[in-house]
């Protein structure tokens, strides 16, 4: 997820980074209210970096901790203030990298 380059994503690009239908995003914009990518007049998603991160998150609790969308929603409410687990997995994985290149610097 780190290499997004571009400002918007369609639901179909989305859709194929998380290897999933686009009727699942349908689905969870339907019951995450932290899902609210922008449409056009069209009404064509248009799928920010954020609202990426937020499917990210969505997808980690369901996908890979087992968690309902009833759970789910639940977790997110208490993670609003606070980064998510695996957020602070990678920054400490980032933290991990940086102190073994300094440790071959030395």
């Amino acid at each position: 997820m780190d290499g997004l380059t571009k400002n918007y994503y369609t639901i179909g690009e989305v859709a194929a980074m998380f290897g999933c239908a686009t009727s699942l995003l349908r689905y969870w914009e339907k019951n995450f209210q932290q899902l609210r990518p922008q449409t056009s007049s069209r009404g064509v998603r248009r799928y920010t970096v954020a609202d990426i991160a937020q499917i990210k998150k969505i997808q980690y609790l369901i996908k890979e901790k087992g968690y309902t969308i009833r759970g789910a929603q639940s977790m997110l409410r208490r993670q609003k203030s606070s980064s998510s687990v695996q957020e602070l997995i990678d920054s400490l994985k980032g933290v991990k990298g940086f102190l073994k290149a300094l440790q071959d610097q030395l």
